[in-house]
Parts: structure tokens; sequence; C-alpha cells
């Protein structure tokens, strides 16, 4: 009897078990129901969305209670935005989880209704994150979520919004800040820091950082001062003064340097050459 010898290259073995594992992860996001943001309300069960994080704040805390908080915007394929809350402890946890621009399976957060001055985003739901809830990248591989485009409001449109219940989100570099300072206002002395910020037209206007910000968004721009970072800062108050500037509220969300087009195109601009 002859027996016949078959060598089978680690190469083969190796491919092998990569091309199975590669369609095993095929199969489990094909046969995974992913429903639109739009479709999520108060009740639904059993979800999962595949979202890409727009904007993420800092983490800040209530003013009326210890609680910490850090709010980000999700969106979907569709382009359905949602506001997302992390609180406490679980901020930690999600610290390198939920990064800005790369796209995620979530599954089954808490949702809650929102009442309008607090939105950050256009929907009436909100999703509370937490530690029990999954959170799982999708590679790049498998993302067919691509960073949008913004509506960002021109310097030189600013006339239209002042004093108004509107915001507005810009998107400008940040030449000068000011020191902080202490101002009396109707609520008591509170703190402000003013950025000196340009557009494309060289335009300067002033943004004025209150209380927390300055703490958290503001120092991170002044420490980066130098190298002129482009700032895109979403749901800002345009006030009055000086003839149209801007202004934080509590729900304003920052982005330094972010990865869209309108700031590749300020890059290349004079203004911070």
């Amino acid at each position: 009897m002859h027996y016949l010898q078959i060598y089978i290259h680690p190469l083969y073995i190796c491919l092998k078990e990569h091309t199975e594992n590669t369609l095993t992860n095929l199969r489990t996001l094909m046969s995974r129901q992913h429903i639109h943001v739009k479709d999520i309300i108060i009740g639904t069960k059993g979800w999962t969305t595949k979202v890409i994080v727009e904007a993420k704040g800092m983490p800040r805390s209530s003013q009326r209670s210890p609680v910490k908080y850090q709010r980000m915007i999700l969106r979907d394929s569709a382009g359905t935005k949602v506001q997302a809350t992390i609180f406490d402890s679980d901020i930690d946890k999600f610290l390198d989880v939920l990064t800005l621009y790369k796209t995620y399976n979530i599954s089954n957060a808490v949702v809650k209704t929102i009442l309008p001055q607090h939105r950050i985003a256009n929907n009436d739901y909100q999703w509370h994150i937490n530690s029990k809830i999954v959170v799982e990248e999708v590679t790049e591989e498998y993302s067919s979520i691509s960073i949008s485009l913004y509506n960002f409001v021109l310097f030189s449109e600013f006339s239209k919004y002042i004093n108004s219940d509107v915001y507005v989100d810009v998107i400008e570099v940040v030449i000068d800040a000011h020191p902080t300072q202490e101002i009396p206002t109707v609520n008591g002395s509170q703190r402000i820091q003013e950025l000196v910020l340009v557009d494309q037209q060289l335009i300067p206007k002033i943004l004025t950082m209150w209380d927390q910000f300055i703490e958290n968004e503001s120092a991170a721009i002044v420490k980066n001062i130098k190298s002129k970072p482009i700032i895109a800062a979403y749901r800002i108050r345009i006030v009055s003064f000086n003839g149209g500037s801007m202004s934080t509220k509590g729900s304003s969300t920052f982005v330094i340097n972010p990865n869209t087009l309108e700031a590749t195109i300020l890059k290349s601009c004079s203004c911070i050459a």
C-alpha cells in the first residue's frame, strides 16, 4: 500500500483562516438589521443603527448639580442627526470610543425626549449612552457614511441673525486670544474670554467664550494659538456687539481642526499663512 504525503503550506492555512474570518464578519454585518435614526423612538426594541460621530463636546459640569456630562452629535447614512449624551463615570469609559469622524454600530441606547431649548440636533429625541449598551466601531471597509457638508454661516451674513433665536454654525481661523476677564451680568459676575476669528475674506470677528467653555474648549484652542487653529463652532448666538459678534450658549459645541472640506479650503487660504 502506498501513501501519498501532502504538504500544505502554512501560508495557505493563514489565508484560509483570514478568508473564513472575513466571510464570518461579512455575514454578521449583513444579517444585522440596521434601522435609521428617524425610526428610533421611545419603546423601539432590539435596534442597531450605524452612525458617524459628527461633533463631540468636552465634558462639563451641570450648573445646578454635580453631574458631569458630555454631548455629541451622531448622524446616519440618511443624514438624520441625533444628540447623544454620556454621564459621569461613563465618560471615562468612552474616552477612546466614539471618536470624532469614526463610524460605529450602536445598539439599544436609552431614548428620551428632549426639550427644544436643550437640542443641539434637529430631533425630538436624544440618546443616553452608558456602559451597558453595545458600541462597535465599523472598519473603513464596511463604513458607507461620509463626512457631510455643513451650512456654515459667513461673517458677511451675520446681520440676518443678530439677537435672534436662531443659532448658527461657523468655521473660522483663530488668530488671537484676549486674557480672561470678569464682567457683571444680571446673574452676577461671570468670566469671559474673547477670541479673535477671521474668515476667508480676512474679516475679524469676536467670539466670546463664557464660563466652562473657558476651562475646556478655549483652553485647548489657546494652547494651539500659534498654529492658528481652525474651529468649527455649532449653535453659536450672534449678538449686536461690534456690529455682529459671536457668543457661546450652553448647548454650543466645538471641533478644533475639523476634517471637513471647508477646513481644507481655509488651510489653503492666505489668512493662516
